[in-house]
């Protein structure tokens, strides 16, 4: 039999898995016996999902986390300036990549979405032209097991999702680590931080949809900045930061967005530590869920408003498998600006405002138990107002204040 039969019969074997073999690695490892070298299949993250058989001895390219196998970060470096990357994201074929090591890359696509992509590393048998042919129908295969096995139905196909998803799901649990593999993505952490939830049900039999919930994600993104998506758990979620305290610049054109779709929006405190992104994730869950039995008819909910009604919520429920947030993380981040202000500038700001409220909002009062004068109170009440862009009109904002101060006292005595 010639070359061009043998492949011509190796190529209908491959497709002939789909019926015989039922996952991926038996498709890997089915693969391998014909290209004779060890084959990747790894996710837009640089993670390993699966490997063939010779390329579990594979391993000076690699380093295991929690668990989990990842392409070492020098080796990330030089497929990004050898643009290799863009080469995958860019071409639906095959391609050889010379360098200290000779491989084939070929993206796996779904609905012209990357998901991820097959790596030939040229060990045991030189690689041949008739190998990139070959990589390209393991490919279309692939992506054909891969919505039978639904292993990336939950996701959009953005590149930096598995970043988050697995800070969420505490796949990555090194902070540090973390933000070393986020220098491959576009994705720059400021020190303001911002969780946002937004229901959208993306079933498997509306999957070839999938290029309508990528373009919803980039319209968010384009409008909140600084971000980085995934659909999970039937959400589109979104961290943003920003240098500014705000973080959202655009709330009006967010708001448009959310009434143009129909969707609605659940927002977290600003937060500064990744470390507790699940609570804050959670924050916006709690907000969604209340607002809904509430029967609200809004588009955008801050976890700000429903701050007490979580707290009734977990009290009133006997449901001890609900996630529950941290106390630390349920007390305004005003409070916490204030206290860094005071700090830094050696001040009183802190004290005066929780004395202010404690007695009932009455500047005579206050005044008398800081033992200052009333101009001096109201010199430092104005100040704290200007600062921070805040009023103190509002009795709501005051109660909310209120018990922020009560939860950090109980949190400090309980810790």
């Amino acid at each position: 039999m010639n070359e061009k039969n043998d492949l011509t019969k190796k190529k209908l074997d491959l497709y002939d898995t789909l019926f015989s073999q039922d996952t991926i690695d038996e498709i890997l490892n089915q693969a391998e016996s014909f290209l004779q070298n060890p084959i990747f299949l790894l996710d837009t993250s640089y993670r390993i999902i699966t490997r063939s058989k010779y390329a579990e001895a594979e391993n000076s390219s690699i380093e295991t986390y929690n668990g989990e196998n990842y392409l070492i970060f020098d080796t990330i470096n030089l497929m990004q300036k050898s643009k290799c990357i863009d080469t995958i994201y860019n071409t639906s074929n095959s391609f050889f990549h010379y360098s200290e090591q000779n491989l084939i890359f070929c993206s796996v696509k779904i609905n012209n979405i990357t998901i991820g992509y097959i790596g030939v590393l040229e060990s045991i048998r030189k690689l041949k032209e008739s190998d990139l042919e070959y990589t390209d129908i393991l490919s279309k295969v692939l992506s054909i097991q891969i919505q039978k096995e639904n292993l990336f139905i939950s996701n959009s196909g953005l590149a930096e999702e598995y970043y988050l998803v697995d800070l969420l799901e505490n796949k990555i649990d090194n902070l540090e680590y973390f933000k070393k593999r986020l220098q491959f993505s576009k994705f720059n952490l400021e020190e303001n931080l911002l969780m946002l939830s937004i229901p959208f049900k993306q079933k498997y039999n509306d999957f070839r949809h999938n290029f309508g919930l990528q373009q919803l994600i980039n319209q968010l993104k384009n409008i909140l900045g600084n971000s980085i998506a995934a659909y999970y758990k039937d959400m589109i979620i979104i961290l943003v930061s920003n240098s500014n305290e705000y973080v959202i610049t655009a709330e009006d054109s967010l708001l448009e967005f959310l009434k143009l779709n129909n969707l609605k929006c659940g927002i977290s405190f600003v937060f500064k530590n990744l470390k507790f992104i699940k609570d804050f994730f959670y924050q916006t869950i709690y907000t969604l869920k209340l607002s809904s039995s509430m029967k609200s008819s809004k588009h955008i909910y801050y976890f700000d408003d429903y701050v007490e009604y979580y707290m009734f919520y977990m009290a009133s429920n006997s449901n001890n498998d609900l996630y529950k947030i941290s106390l630390e993380n349920l007390i305004h981040p005003f409070l916490r600006k204030l206290i860094d202000f005071d700090k830094e500038n050696k001040s009183d700001l802190y004290e005066t405002l929780k004395t202010y409220i404690e007695n009932n909002r009455n500047a005579n009062e206050t005044s008398h138990k800081l033992n200052i004068h009333r101009s001096t109170f109201f010199y430092r009440l104005n100040k704290i107002q200007n600062l921070f862009d805040i009023s103190f009109d509002s009795t709501n904002k005051l109660l909310k204040l209120e018990l922020s101060f009560k939860l950090l006292t109980y949190n400090q005595l309980i810790n």
